[in-house]
């Protein structure tokens, strides 16, 4: 996120943003469906289900980390991914 006033904006504002970028890639929506409907994915898994390279997994995972939509467990040469539910429904709240 560029330079931002954060005094000028309620926390939920910057919430949104945060989960606006996050979203803003139809393959990030697509894993975000993917780990509503599954406990988990290992990165590995999610590159074979989305037909994309773990390096493309691994870019789009670190955004939804950002916006703290995932959580990741870290094992060898591979990691686990999960879903946020609490912060994930608070963001599809805002948005009404």
């Amino acid at each position: 996120m560029g330079a931002i006033k954060a005094n000028k904006y309620t926390s939920e504002e910057l919430i949104l943003s945060q989960f606006g970028r996050a979203m803003a890639h139809p393959a990030r929506a697509k894993m975000l469906r993917l780990l509503c409907e599954n406990k988990s994915f290992r990165n590995t898994d999610m590159s074979n289900v989305l037909k994309m390279s773990v390096t493309a997994v691994h870019n789009h995972i670190r955004m939804l980390k950002e916006a703290d939509l995932v959580h990741l467990e870290y094992a060898h040469h591979q990691y686990h991914i999960t879903l946020n539910r609490e912060n994930y429904h608070f963001c599809k709240s805002l948005i009404g």
